[in-house]
């Protein structure tokens, strides 16, 4: 299937949200208190986002094989975790998050155990989730989905952009406050 570049938004969209809301609510049941588990402000976290269109993108093909597409969306997963955790810890100089303690780590930022939820997770998106995205998609008139797509999309840029200026800000603050 071919999707236009309003529908791939869309779905990272989307995907990303979800990948927030899971998170954070398991981080407020962790924490006992509100825990905004995105890197931006706003409700997003953009590892799933990214992760469900490389699944999307490059995956299609398999969608009648579950053994592989499992695998593929292991991969894919765990792949743009490790490198996500990398980039995270590199531009915060702190872990966002930490699997040292799980058993068949690597590196603290992945383990087997979520490797193989991505995958279940991945297939499910794939599977049951697109058609299901792509049904309320379409459901909508077609202008409207192009605004809501390009204002959410303005919103993300503007949010990520106001974020890592926060974040490197904080580190040059914190630099200059350990020289004192």
């Amino acid at each position: 299937m071919h999707y236009t570049f309003s529908e791939l938004i869309w779905l990272v969209l989307i995907y990303s949200f979800l990948g927030w809301f899971i998170e954070t609510i398991v981080g407020t049941i962790r924490k006992k208190k509100f825990v905004n588990r995105g890197f931006s402000s706003g409700p997003f976290c953009f590892i799933y986002g990214t992760a469900a269109l490389i699944m999307i993108i490059s995956l299609e093909d398999l969608e009648n094989q579950p053994f592989f597409l499992f695998l593929g969306c292991m991969i894919i997963a765990t792949t743009i975790e490790w490198f996500a955790g990398k980039i995270l810890e590199r531009m915060n100089q702190r872990k966002w998050w930490d699997y040292s303690d799980k058993k068949w780590n690597f590196d603290g930022y992945i383990c087997f155990q979520y490797t193989v939820l991505w995958g279940v997770l991945g297939v499910i998106c794939l599977k049951y989730g697109n058609p299901l995205l792509f049904s309320l998609y379409s459901r909508i008139p077609g202008p409207i989905t192009s605004i809501i797509v390009w204002v959410l999309m303005g919103y993300v840029l503007l949010d990520t952009v106001v974020s890592m200026a926060a974040a490197l800000h904080l580190r040059t603050f914190e630099a200059s406050q350990s020289r004192i």
